[in-house]
């Protein structure tokens, strides 16, 4: 609800500041309307695509214990003075999407369900960040060439697609300790 609710504001900004832009009247209304909403279904839609070819690369890129996913102690000092822990419920999780929600640790020493968080996991935090670049390319869609639609478009998405890298990022030591003492392999 929480992003539902960004997106929709922030479209009536970009709206209503793109509708200013272009002098007012009618035709400006429709124009901005367009360029607003339809960057949003547009950068939403190039996510998706963008997430469903990320998600087929093999999954031993991604492996539970791999070393390019661990999270140093500066990291996760800056992570906790973020306040992820308190925010980090407002943020949706979309494990509907790949079958595996990571809204529940379930047992603690299930070492199969932890590897499997973790891969997951570390799917989502590289779809995240290419997502949150993705708003790159709304230039090449002639109605979004505007930097007053094009980038405010771009900077929401980026800020929403930030919060849950930070968030499996923030998750991460605890999930790589508790599936080292499952039995799991970790890199250190």
């Amino acid at each position: 609800m929480f992003y539902a609710a960004v997106i929709l504001i922030s479209d009536l900004l970009i709206l209503a500041l793109n509708y200013f832009l272009r002098g007012g009247g009618l035709p400006a209304l429709g124009q901005a309307a367009l360029a607003s909403f339809g960057g949003t279904v547009i950068v939403i839609a190039v996510d998706g695509l963008f997430a469903f070819l990320l998600r087929r690369l093999p999954g031993k890129w991604f492996a539970p214990g791999a070393r390019l996913f661990r999270v140093g102690k500066k990291e996760r000092t800056f992570l906790g003075k973020l306040g992820v822990k308190r925010w980090k419920n407002l943020v949706p999780e979309l494990g509907c999407f790949t079958g595996f929600h990571k809204d529940r640790l379930g047992d603690p020493r299930d070492g199969e369900r932890l590897g499997r968080f973790l891969l997951e996991s570390n799917y989502g935090v590289v779809i995240h960040l290419e997502n949150a670049l993705c708003g790159l390319s709304l230039p090449l869609f002639p109605f979004l060439r505007p930097f007053s639609v094009w980038f405010p478009i771009f900077f929401v998405n980026f800020v929403l697609h930030l919060l849950p890298v930070a968030i499996l990022r923030y998750n991460t030591p605890p999930l790589r300790l508790l599936y080292k003492r499952s039995g799991g392999e970790v890199e250190d």
